[in-house]
């Protein structure tokens, strides 16, 4: 009987709850602030754009957001009116994303952001141009060379000791789950879900090709032993085309 006393009363306060939600819903959804952001919401939904999938390689698409009504009243309610910089959004993921296709191997990131990414092999020379002029930069480390740098995103390239770098990045919060494609890496960083990039490859050979050619999107990888005004004139090459150097991370990242 106890049992059936309780079970009455927790149904009893969870109808009243649900009832009192409602009635507060219905008075909310009446309120003329509430109706305005309401209306004016489609005029600010931004489309997502989902991922490009080729045989094995994708490229990321790029999230879309959407008005949060309810959010956004509570957030303009002391102002009694509307203003769009106080409008709050969620966000829309792609109908296909790179997080649900991890498998495929990323050669470029979504042109459509206007950045393009580096990595750099263990050369001291060019490390010391990008650190001095601040350029954004993915460095590849192994357990002989590692050390957080200002501005660069680290990637365990460690297929000896690839466990020991690993935590040494978990540890001190810089695994971006960047792998580079290769024969000794890439089972490796499929069983864990890495996100598997395959870049332009820039030495002395490829330069005149990559710089004529450069794209937004486009990642790549400088040899060590690239001649160093070679990789100033790439860089002049894309400043004069406007494009942002970013981190690999952000360059995939399916944020806008």
């Amino acid at each position: 009987m106890k049992f059936f006393k309780y079970f009455g009363v927790c149904a009893i306060m969870l109808f009243s709850f649900y009832y009192t939600d409602q009635i507060a819903n219905l008075v909310l959804e009446k309120n003329e602030l509430y109706q305005k952001i309401a209306a004016l919401k489609d005029n600010y939904t931004v489309t997502s754009v989902s991922a490009v999938i080729q045989d094995k390689y994708i490229t990321p698409g790029l999230n879309g957001s959407a008005v949060n009504v309810k959010n956004s009243y509570y957030n303009m309610k002391n102002l009694d009116l509307f203003n769009e910089y106080y409008l709050v959004f969620d966000e829309i993921k792609p109908k296909i994303s790179l997080e649900d296709h991890k498998d495929k191997i990323i050669r470029q990131g979504n042109p459509a952001k206007n950045n393009i990414a580096f990595i750099l092999e263990n050369d001291e020379k060019i490390i010391n141009y990008f650190q001095v002029h601040k350029i954004p930069a993915n460095l590849l480390v192994t357990l002989d060379n590692y050390a957080p740098k200002e501005n660069f995103e680290l990637i365990n390239n460690d297929a000896v000791n690839y466990a020991k770098m690993e935590s040494l990045l978990n540890n001190a919060n810089l695994n971006k789950n960047i792998c580079l494609v290769s024969s000794a890496l890439e089972d490796i960083c499929r069983d864990q879900e890495k996100y598997l990039i395959e870049p332009l490859i820039l030495n002395n050979t490829t330069f005149l090709n990559i710089k004529n050619n450069i794209n937004k999107g486009d990642i790549i990888l400088i040899k060590k032993g690239t001649n160093l005004d070679n990789i100033k004139l790439l860089l002049d090459n894309i400043t004069f085309k406007d494009i942002t150097i970013t981190t690999i991370s952000n360059l995939i990242s399916e944020n806008k």
